[in-house]
């Protein structure tokens, strides 16, 4: 199995389209640096900004047609503001830890270019006729089918590691290396003010991001090994991605939709104490994610293991 393992990611990492991915998101990760870099502007006075902050949410919370999302983080920004204020604790000097707290969108990137690789790996040996070359080696079924699903799987998480060391070595040009141990200010489960480490809250956020990370992949690899087209599985995929990304709105008012797996990935919300639904856990999220991914996988082997395939 290893084996197998070994070499379905040689070819994943043997392609050009591979190196062009890891290209473009070495690109985007030092553009969102230097963006970054250039809206971190410090004011001279910490206690008058966030005066001026306080203003701004109880403005925001104001508006009636707000939707519960962005109501909620209103709500949550205008608790630890007000927090600062009452304790004299200021906001921390911008270093690559915080610039990596604000880099959460740049996952869904991960996703994207995850959701490209998965979707090919299996139709686009059906594409190419290769298939049948792997099917008369001394392997079963099962362990082709789930070493290149595990090689997937270990390409996202090296993505997702390298956005993590390029946005930290690109910030460190604009910051230096900053401190591990520096604080701020999140919200924790139960919606109360909290000192914790800026570096924990981080790898925490980046450690989450993989369970969604490996729900659209193997999204993506299943609609690859059932209907055999690269092309349709990516386009399924990334139209359910942002299908998804809209169903957390409505799951603030649909309890249903809480079952579903796109109101459950985004796991940053948990990070800034933003749940689609009050009752909605991290554990929750965690565990629809994983029924999904286990039902998903058991459906691509059931329809690899019957699939006839001519010689």
């Amino acid at each position: 199995m290893i084996g197998l393992i070994a070499n379905e990611s040689m070819k994943i990492y043997s392609r050009r389209l591979t190196w062009i991915l890891l290209l473009l998101l070495l690109g985007i990760t030092i553009g969102a640096s230097v963006l970054g870099n250039v809206n971190s502007a410090r004011a001279a006075d910490w206690r008058t900004e966030t005066e001026q902050l306080v203003r701004q949410y109880e403005d925001r919370l104001r508006i009636a047609e707000l939707s519960p999302t962005l109501r909620a983080d209103a709500e949550n920004k205008l608790k630890i503001a007000n927090y600062r204020l009452a304790n004299d604790v200021p906001a921390p000097d911008p270093d690559p830890w915080t610039a990596l707290l604000s880099f959460s969108g740049l996952i869904e990137t991960v996703i994207v270019f995850a959701i490209i690789v998965g979707a090919d790996i299996v139709a686009g040996e059906y594409t190419a006729g290769t298939m049948k070359l792997l099917l008369i080696r001394p392997h079963s079924r099962a362990a082709i089918l789930f070493s290149k699903y595990i090689a997937v799987l270990l390409f996202a998480a090296a993505m997702l590691a390298l956005l993590l060391l390029c946005g930290y070595a690109a910030n460190v040009l604009f910051y230096g290396w900053g401190d591990l141990r520096a604080t701020d200010l999140f919200l924790n489960g139960q919606g109360q003010v909290v000192q914790s480490t800026v570096s924990m809250q981080v790898l925490k956020m980046y450690g989450l991001s993989l369970f969604p990370i490996a729900a659209y992949v193997t999204f993506a690899f299943a609609v690859s090994t059932i209907l055999r087209s690269g092309a349709l599985a990516i386009g399924i995929s990334l139209l359910i991605m942002i299908v998804g990304n809209s169903m957390i709105e409505a799951t603030a008012k649909i309890e249903g939709l809480k079952y579903l797996p796109f109101a459950n990935s985004d796991m940053s919300l948990y990070i800034f104490h933003l749940p689609a639904r009050p009752e909605m856990t991290l554990n929750f999220s965690i565990a629809v994610l994983s029924a999904y991914i286990a039902a998903l996988l058991l459906l691509s082997w059931i329809v690899f293991q019957q699939r006839d395939v001519s010689f």
